[in-house]
């Protein structure tokens, strides 16, 4: 998603951002055709709930002339598609198209039931497009993944250790093990997707996890001194990279050693000068 950008689309920003998540605006073609459903058949009520709202989506959110207008404001590349979610879109259609299909006589039924399956068909793509993976485990991670979070677990004292994973694990680690307490967000890993890292954004003190990330993933130049006061600064004791990855010597240089490994990730622990014990707030307590 942060690969599409308003500015390079302009227009037709909303059509690819339709087809990145539906495989073209056939879907959104039914909910047009749902409003106007409604508008011929519906009851008072119906009218009343879902006309209006359907009218504003269309004038705003899905007018291809409102992602431009709210980019001149806000960065809307990485936020514009979540309105997708938030719209009525998926419970109109099923309610429609449902209600007509118990309401009309068989022959229509049928024909309405072929016509519907036949565009649902052809608009997307087939779940199995890529092959079909079943899950390794019952919490639908990479087994890998749980053996990392392991292997931390076994080396540390500490409740809450702190560790630097790629972009992949990133995002999967802080849904699996909340006890282990990440270095990079989301939104910084996000940004280095598609950008490197300026100068001035590395002398920037306040961010020091820019400089680990501009080290292990984007493979940007950062002094080893540089890199071991980013890895002070963000308390990170662990450091988890695949084994293809160039900066593994670049780590043992820094003075990280190795303390485990899976069949494709090694896991260092960086000697902290300062330990720190994270805490969780509680929130038990309500004042």
């Amino acid at each position: 998603m942060q690969s599409i950008n308003v500015f390079e689309k302009g227009i037709g920003y909303l059509e690819e951002v339709l087809s990145y998540y539906t495989g073209g605006c056939a879907y959104l073609l039914l909910y047009v055709l749902c409003l106007a459903v409604l508008y011929i058949r519906g009851t008072e009520r119906e009218k009343k709930i879902f006309i209006p709202q359907g009218v504003f989506l269309l004038l705003t959110v899905y007018n291809p002339v409102a992602p431009l207008l709210l980019d001149r404001f806000f960065d809307v590349n990485s936020e514009y598609y979540r309105f997708f979610w938030l719209a009525p879109l998926l419970i109109l259609i099923p309610f429609v198209f449902s209600d007509f299909i118990l309401k009309a006589e068989k022959g229509e039924s049928i024909t309405v039931i072929l016509i519907l399956a036949a565009v649902l068909l052809m608009s997307g793509d087939f779940v199995y497009k890529n092959g079909i993976r079943l899950a390794e485990n019952i919490y639908k991670m990479p087994d890998e993944l749980i053996s990392v979070s392991e292997l931390i677990h076994e080396d540390t004292d500490k409740e809450y250790p702190k560790a630097f994973l790629e972009y992949e694990y990133n995002m999967q680690m802080r849904q699996y093990d909340p006890k282990i307490l990440l270095t990079v967000d989301r939104e910084d890993y996000l940004y280095a997707v598609t950008n490197n890292f300026t100068d001035e954004m590395l002398k920037d003190e306040t961010h020091p996890q820019y400089k680990i990330i501009a080290a292990l993933v984007k493979y940007q130049e950062v002094q080893e001194e540089e890199f071991k006061n980013a890895m002070e600064a963000t308390h990170t004791e662990y450091v988890v990279l695949d084994k293809q990855n160039l900066r593994l010597d670049y780590l043992e240089n820094c003075g990280l050693k190795k303390t485990g490994e899976t069949e494709n990730h090694y896991i260092y622990r960086y000697p902290l000068k300062d330990d720190v014990v994270f805490e969780l707030v509680d929130y038990s307590v309500v004042y």
